[in-house]
């Protein structure tokens, strides 16, 4: 009997902390101080203004008073019920859901860094700078590009980033171009960053759904050369395109796409959030991208999600380096001569500058988020310039594998059978269709079985997508053990799946009505 990782255990019925409260208990000791018995009598209206203090008769602060042993036992709990990259495969398509590895965190928590203020002068934090400088360096030569700025705080905001860029650099040439073309392959942000930016987004069709495969003039799934001819014209500043796209495929005509921009003067914008399937095989420059932006929680490894501190990095061609926003570092020889500053072993001086000709300005406070952008330098140098390349390619082999493997019972699911995907692999709803089983039948039902669902209904090309992305550090055995549940889940029909999931703390809820009806309280 085949084994999966799901819930096996007991769940716990745990009431809110606020209905397990009795008055008079504590769950926090105070450690003891030096104040007199003067002090300790004193309350906050002694301190505060009496129109900064909570009326307690009228607005009662009501807070649970429980044990440390209850607080403990109730956040525990709770932190069990959470699906994470540490207890669970999280195969989400296009988020690049992969484990984060603990040394990344270690070296961000050491107290020097941690408890640096951002404010500090730059002769104190001259190995921080060295560091955003080195890193920089690190991702100039991944690319191909000449300079990245770390002051895009996720991804989103880089792809804004780079369309501000676009646009101050049209302003420059007084050139009045408002139209960026994206190819309805690329990410789902890509228009409405353009948008915000001040663009209108002109959609190019690569999938056509009612069409055999046409591998011969790439009419499935990659951008058609034909096509996009349509629309270049004087009015369009650029494209933009995710390469590789959101079906999973590497965009075989994005040098060809490159050149028609380029002759027409327009600007060639990559959307580099898969990066992580060609990391160290291939540089984005020998495509004819004049600018990217990175997600360093996709490819570098550091946390991902929850609203948290995150990190999208945006370089570009020499031209464009004027425009990027500021501050920005620069390491100089004579500043470190003129300072007399603890420098380098190269004998350079590292300065955050403001001042750069056509800049856009300021994306973020300060210089982004440090203790992200030092995860994703650790874990390039605990990696080595020998090993980056394996990241990718163990990624696409991962990925061919899942795809290969669901090949015979999945007849006739995957929208592109004679590709090679890169690092994610997409299927639509064929055969569960056939069982009685929906897409959303079929991420409940996997929950049951120890893992959390894919990526699905995205891309919202293809009917009932399912987008499952492994990533390089997945094991073949958690890949066949998904693979496996897969095969349950499709040969116990609708019958188990309409009710799944059954081993969680809640059940099926009504996604719809949760939707039109939300309750906050």
């Amino acid at each position: 009997m085949k084994k999966f990782p799901g819930s096996k255990g007991l769940v716990f019925n745990e009431d809110l902390l606020i209905n397990q409260s009795s008055k008079g208990l504590s769950g926090i000791s105070m450690p003891s101080n030096n104040l007199s018995g003067a002090h300790i009598s004193k309350t906050a209206k002694d301190y505060i203004d009496a129109k900064f203090l909570r009326n307690e008769k009228s607005s009662p602060l009501l807070l649970p008073e429980v044990s440390e042993s209850t607080a403990v036992r109730h956040f525990t709990r709770l932190s069990s019920w959470n699906i994470c990259v540490d207890t669970a495969f999280y195969p989400l398509g296009s988020c690049t859901m992969k484990y984060n590895p603990k040394i990344n965190e270690t070296i961000a928590s050491l107290n020097n860094i941690r408890n640096l203020h951002p404010m500090l002068p730059a002769g104190y934090i001259q190995p921080i700078l060295k560091i955003i400088y080195e890193f920089n360096r690190l991702l100039c030569g991944l690319t191909g590009l000449d300079e990245f700025t770390f002051n895009p705080q996720a991804g989103a905001a880089g792809e804004f980033t780079g369309m501000k860029i676009i646009k101050k650099y049209f302003e420059v040439k007084n050139e009045k171009r408002n139209i960026v073309l994206i190819p309805d392959s690329s990410h789902g942000t890509n228009p409405a960053s353009s948008y915000i930016a001040g663009f209108t987004p002109v959609e190019i069709k690569t999938f056509f759904a009612d069409k055999p495969a046409d591998i011969k003039n790439k009419s499935k799934g990659y951008i058609d050369i034909n096509e996009l001819k349509k629309y270049i014209n004087k009015d369009v500043a650029a494209i933009m395109i995710t390469n590789p796209n959101t079906f999973g495929l590497f965009e075989k005509n994005i040098r060809e796409a490159a050149e028609l921009m380029h002759k027409n003067g327009s600007l060639v914008y990559m959307d580099g959030a898969n990066f992580n399937a060609f990391i160290g095989n291939c540089r984005v420059s020998d495509f004819g991208v004049d600018i990217l932006h990175l997600n360093l929680h996709k490819t570098f490894s550091t946390p991902h999600g929850g609203g948290g501190p995150g990190s999208g990095p945006v370089g570009v061609k020499d031209f464009l380096k004027e425009f990027l926003p500021v501050p920005y570092i620069s390491a100089d020889r004579q500043a470190a001569n003129k300072k007399q500053a603890a420098n380098d072993e190269q004998g350079y001086y590292y300065e955050l500058k403001n001042k750069r000709e056509y800049s856009i300005g300021r994306i973020s406070s300060f210089y982004g988020n440090f203790a992200v952008i030092l995860r994703a330098y650790s874990y390039l140098l605990s990696l080595g310039r020998q090993n980056i390349s394996k990241i990718s390619e163990i990624a696409i082999l991962n990925a061919n594998y899942m795809k290969k493997k669901l090949k015979d019972t999945f007849i006739e699911s995957d929208p592109f059978p004679e590709e090679l995907c890169m690092h994610e692999c997409v299927l639509n709803d064929n055969v569960f269709q056939s069982e009685g089983i929906s897409t959303l039948d079929f991420a409940k039902s996997i929950i049951d079985y120890g893992f959390h669902p894919p990526t699905i209904y995205f891309p919202k090309n293809i009917h009932g997508a399912i987008m499952i992305e492994p990533t390089e550090t997945e094991s073949i055995k958690t890949m066949d053990s998904f693979i496996d549940a897969m095969k349950e889940i499709k040969k116990k029909g609708n019958k188990y799946g309409s009710k799944s999931p059954k081993n969680t703390k809640t059940g099926r809820v009504n996604e719809v009505l949760a939707n039109k009806n939300p309750i906050f309280k």
